[in-house]
């Protein structure tokens, strides 16, 4: 159980860099089930909104992560509780690819996620996402900027 402000949803953005380019055999597997796994999401108990074009905004927006490398990828979305976000996220398609990950993203190179409350009927946008990033890097998991491990911590 986790502890929840009435009247907010979950925010969560995070980030990877792929060993490749979007178009090389190396990450096809995981660039190809992308669209099935964004499906299932949209699905899902619990999900509100993904936004579906994370890595144009940011670079649209001037992001230093995103600028200048096309093989940062990412992923945008807000859901009802933690429960429903960590049911798609492990217990579902997504876990698998989530578990086989170490064959598509370098790991050394940026990667991380961040989550965050925001009121009912809030759509964050690539700013806000970006803000809380920063703040997370900047001070580490806080109420305003979080990870599960914090999150699980504050329930218990």
């Amino acid at each position: 159980m986790t502890v929840q402000p009435q009247g907010h949803h979950l925010a969560h953005f995070n980030w990877a860099t792929l060993v490749a380019d979007l178009d090389d055999p190396r990450v096809a597997p995981f660039v190809n089930a992308v669209e099935k796994v964004n499906a299932i999401a949209e699905r899902s108990a619990g999900f509100v909104w993904r936004s579906g074009d994370e890595s144009a905004f940011a670079v649209a927006a001037g992001w230093p992560l995103f600028v200048d490398n096309p093989r940062i990828i990412a992923s945008f979305s807000v859901w009802e509780r933690p429960e429903d976000f960590r049911a798609f996220v492990y217990k579902t398609v997504h876990g698998a690819f989530y578990r086989r990950g170490h064959e598509w993203f370098e790991p050394e190179a940026s990667r991380g996620y961040v989550l965050w409350w925001v009121p009912e009927g809030h759509v964050p946008g690539i700013a806000e996402a970006r803000d809380r990033v920063e703040r997370h890097r900047a001070q580490g998991a806080g109420p305003d900027a979080f990870d599960i491990a914090w999150l699980e911590a504050q329930a218990a």
